[in-house]
């Protein structure tokens, strides 16, 4: 498997030195793992180590397995790694969820346990900042699980599943609930919850004792209709949050309130270019640059839309950049605000850009060959 090594061929980079060794290199070794849906060859997770010196990724680990492990997720303490998988526990019905081992040396994974995510289609699963729970949500099933993690990063019981109910304008889109993502807040209180079929994100208080939700005093804002909240992410400083919409192709800005964790709109805008007339579907969000830009990624019209980011939470698009390959479903952005990892899944590639100093992205003709990439999580080994 070694042999599926692909090299930085950044010869625009060699020039100008942004992945060289500098005094902001992280001082440890650098992982990537990978994602995918298990179709056209996909052998499961996959684990890369990224020279930033010589600018490179080594293949150095594949987790075979054809559950399909589409969503990863770290501990904040680098220790454990986890996925949401597609195809149940011993081929039984609903999906499942597991946690792997992260060697200190070598960053490989090696399988805690793996359970049902009581739930079925599971599609995105986080971390709460205390490393003790985590969070799956169920895009068929329409409900997101709470699950324990003890210290050796073994999933327990569930403490909390939460069915949703409700539905949305667009037919047949919306015709039930279908939560896409689960995110909490910087201080692990609250949780956001965007559930794509009813047009709304929900919020709850977090009880870290227990591991159970209740809805907080905002118990959820609501979209415009057919709008079909995806991904979520909240800026450095918890108290601007960036929302994706898949089904109105929008990207929304929201003012946090870091005390009772309600949200307020700020702006809503298209995210793909104005001459663009096709069908698209807006999936992934995140942020770069310290929370000053905003990225989200489009399928069908096949690209990166770029936002800058005002202190109020005003956004204002600074440009787009194709994807190159098809149906960018999910995207990684360098820490170090230096390249942003797109992973399109319908080409089986994962496509390089340089990000400049103004967040705007540069192609640069690297890729990764990945059959059918859909999340990525970057981990530093301290």
């Amino acid at each position: 498997m070694r042999q599926l090594v692909v090299i930085f061929y950044f010869f625009l980079m060699a020039l100008t030195g942004s992945l060289a060794k500098g005094h902001d290199e992280p001082h440890g070794k650098e992982m990537i793992y990978v994602g995918t849906f298990s179709e056209r060859g996909s052998l499961g997770i996959y684990v890369f180590e990224m020279d930033r010196q010589h600018m490179r990724f080594d293949l150095v680990q594949t987790i075979m397995t054809k559950t399909g492990p589409s969503y990863v997720d770290a501990s904040p303490d680098r220790k454990f790694l986890f996925s949401a998988n597609r195809g149940g526990v011993d081929g039984r019905k609903g999906g499942s969820v597991s946690s792997f081992r992260v060697d200190r040396n070598t960053g490989k994974l090696s399988e805690v346990n793996t359970i049902s995510s009581y739930g079925e289609s599971p599609c995105y699963v986080s971390v709460h900042p205390s490393g003790k729970y985590i969070f799956v949500t169920h895009y068929k099933s329409g409900n997101f699980v709470v699950f324990p993690v003890n210290n050796q990063g073994e999933i327990g019981n569930p403490t909390a599943s939460i069915q949703l109910e409700g539905k949305g304008t667009v037919m047949p889109r919306q015709a039930s609930p279908h939560p896409h993502s689960a995110v909490p807040s910087k201080d692990g209180k609250f949780l956001y919850v965007s559930d794509l079929g009813q047009d709304k994100i929900l919020i709850y208080l977090f009880n870290e004792s227990t591991g159970t939700v209740t809805p907080a005093d905002q118990p959820f804002i609501r979209t415009i209709p057919g709008a079909g909240p995806r991904h979520f992410v909240i800026n450095p400083e918890g108290d601007l949050a960036f929302s994706s919409e898949e089904i109105s192709s929008s990207i929304s800005s929201y003012k946090v309130d870091k005390e009772n964790g309600g949200l307020q709109l700020v702006q809503r805008l298209p995210a793909i270019p104005p001459a663009f007339f096709g069908e698209n579907t807006s999936a992934d969000i995140h942020w770069a640059h310290g929370g000053r830009v905003v990225y989200i990624s489009n399928r069908g019209y096949d690209g990166i839309g770029i936002f800058k980011v005002k202190s109020n939470g005003r956004i204002k698009n600074i440009g787009y950049m194709p994807a190159v390959g098809r149906r960018p479903r999910s995207f990684m952005v360098d820490p170090q605000n230096k390249f942003m990892l797109v992973g399109n899944r319908d080409s089986d590639e994962i496509n390089i850009f340089l990000i400049g100093k103004d967040g705007k992205l540069t192609d640069s003709s690297a890729y990764l060959l990945v059959p059918s990439p859909v999340s990525f999580k970057y981990v530093v080994l301290k």
